[in-house]
């Protein structure tokens, strides 16, 4: 019986030893689901706000550029309620571990970041932009007294300056995120962030800039003196156009005035090249860029244009200016429609919708006199640009549309003092030539006219790229395409001389175009074709890029295809960034072509 006994005690024992873990495993089972379902219900929760805060984001952005302060208020604490909920629902201990699971963990990480970044930036970097706004009417920026004021554009720098900051650091935050290794449906949302926060860091560190070098560029601390140049499309140029027109502007305290104004051929063609050019700059372009003002600018590198500008300017006309602005008359197109239409010579009307037609190709037939050509042009932009600095129209439209005219780099700017030019550098105005050195992979297609005509008014030219492969180091194949068409009527013959030319390097009325295209820097390029036909390489290089060129001729109504392929440096797996010259008609550029890396 004892032992009987002792035998029972021996089996209850086990028995009894295994009820805790029994429980144990029970409540750590309760545990997992209770914790599955908050994470779950977390998740829900984070996803609703972050599809809030995009349409919020959406409101208060619409606000802002409309200069509703009060509306701009409520929606941003509307943002900042979402971006909060959003950020509180995927922080914590659970998450941070979830970050370190296989096949998961990655888009548990960018969750969390697109969470914490978007609140950072509600709660930190738009405050000051809503708080500004207020400020950032339409009177900053509409002269008093043909003054901008400066104190203004002084005070606001700091609180623009904060939020390009905040925005800045998540940027950097937001783009280490990588996009493919994002499970499929997270994807696309982050990309489109990606971009979305891009443009904004862009926009503020452009405004915060601006903030900065205006006051003392417009005179804050001194007088400046700028050039002044027209660049005219009907003419291409590797920037543009031929640079026909110029005027002398003086910026005082603020206020903008036009002391001087002149053409091209103010400033004789030299016997000899004024400045020495580098060898790539003659091997690609020749001597004429150094020796005559029409062609300073047969290289897309403004800055270097805008040096030989300036140092002609001093030696022809004695006059030392301290920087140099271009447009062009699609750019004055685009700011006539904040000004509204303006009075200029001969009884005529200028507006957004016949400027660019009357400055690049009617005016040659109304005025068969170059000197009249010259002398209506001198009047129209000085009409345009009193009208801007008077404040004339809506002065928040008229800045919109100098942003985009920039956009499409029809606005360049060159400053001449280092620091100045240090800040500008950087910027879409600055029309820097990407050379080497930089990660993001360029390619550009630029123009120059060979006939001494105007018949680029009737040129069509449509550019595009596009990455094929990538290979394992990270070498991308970019397919470069343009189609060149004349838009002329087949009789372009019988047009006035000045528009057609004299026929000398090709028939009247054709187009005959000195076409560059340029490879990444590193790069190479693996093909190179004009209407299917294979053309060698050139064997040269421009600022440390290979560059393939081709003379083509363009009869009325003829199109002329050119497809480049190239090949990456090493490691260029960005979104490569695509520019061309901009012609006589309004359209994108610096587009950015995906990766497909």
């Amino acid at each position: 019986m004892n032992h009987m006994a002792r035998l029972g005690h021996r089996a209850s024992g086990p028995t009894r030893s295994r009820r805790p873990l029994v429980y144990g495993l029970g409540a750590v089972v309760v545990l997992v689901v209770v914790a599955g379902a908050l994470l779950a219900r977390q998740a829900s929760t984070a996803k609703t706000a972050l599809e809030d805060a995009a349409s919020q984001a959406k409101i208060l952005q619409n606000h802002i550029s409309q200069g509703d302060v009060s509306a701009a208020r409520s929606s941003l604490e509307d943002l900042q309620s979402s971006t909060g909920k959003a950020h509180t629902n995927t922080d914590g201990l659970v998450w941070s571990l979830l970050t370190k699971m296989p096949f998961v963990g990655d888009s548990v990480s960018a969750v969390r970041t697109v969470s914490s970044t978007l609140d950072d930036i509600s709660r930190r970097g738009l405050p000051p932009v809503v708080e500004a706004s207020a400020s950032l009417d339409g009177d900053l920026f509409k002269p008093r007294n043909g003054a901008f004021d400066l104190a203004a554009f002084s005070q606001l720098g700091p609180t623009i300056s904060t939020a390009a900051e905040v925005l800045t650091t998540n940027q950097r935050k937001i783009a280490s995120i990588q996009s493919d290794e994002l499970v499929g449906p997270l994807r696309a949302p982050v990309k489109d962030l990606k971009e979305k926060v891009d443009d904004a860091q862009f926009a503020a560190s452009s405004a915060a800039r601006a903030m900065r070098l205006a006051p003392e560029m417009l005179g804050a601390r001194g007088t400046r003196r700028y050039l002044l140049v027209f660049q005219n499309n009907a003419e291409v140029r590797s920037t543009g156009g031929l640079p026909g027109a110029f005027a002398v502007v003086k910026a005082k305290n603020g206020k903008l005035s036009i002391t001087q104004q002149g053409s091209a051929s103010d400033i004789p063609q030299y016997e000899d090249p004024f400045v020495k050019l580098t060898k790539s700059e003659a091997a690609v372009y020749g001597q004429l860029m150094a020796k005559d003002f029409r062609d300073t600018n047969f290289t897309p590198d403004f800055p270097r244009t805008a040096k030989i500008m300036r140092s002609m300017v001093v030696d022809k006309l004695g006059v030392k200016v301290d920087g140099v602005l271009s447009l062009d008359p699609v750019a004055l197109s685009h700011l006539l429609k904040g000004t509204g239409p303006i009075k200029a010579a001969a009884d005529t009307e200028l507006t957004a919708d016949n400027a660019v037609d009357l400055l690049l190709n009617d005016v040659y037939a109304r005025f068969t006199n170059p000197v009249d050509q010259d002398a209506f042009f001198a009047d129209s932009a000085r009409r345009i640009f009193e009208g801007v600095t008077s404040g004339k129209g809506d002065a928040r439209e008229t800045l919109s549309q100098l942003v985009t005219a920039a956009g499409e780099h029809r606005v360049l700017l060159w400053s001449a003092r280092t620091k100045e030019q240090r800040e500008i550098a950087p910027t879409t105005i600055s029309g820097a030539f990407p050379g080497k050195g930089t990660t993001r992979p360029h390619v550009g297609m630029y123009l120059n006219d060979s006939t001494a005509s105007k018949m680029q008014y009737y040129l069509d030219t449509k550019t595009t790229a596009r990455s094929i492969r990538c290979t394992d180091d990270g070498r991308q194949t970019i397919e470069l395409t343009t189609t060149f068409t004349s838009t002329a009527p087949a009789d372009a013959s019988l047009l006035p001389k000045y528009i057609t030319g004299v026929g000398g390097n090709g028939p009247r009325g054709s187009m005959v175009l000195d076409t560059r295209f340029f490879a990444p820097a590193g790069g190479e390029f693996i093909s190179f074709t004009q209407n299917g036909k294979f053309r060698p390489n050139n064997g040269v290089t421009f600022h440390g890029r290979p560059v393939n060129f081709a003379a083509i001729t363009l009869k009325p109504g003829a199109t002329v295809k050119i497809v480049a392929t190239m090949r990456t440096a090493k490691g260029q797996r960005a979104d490569a960034e695509l520019s061309s010259t901009p012609g006589a008609h309004s359209s994108d550029n610096e587009i950015f072509v995906r990766s497909s890396c």
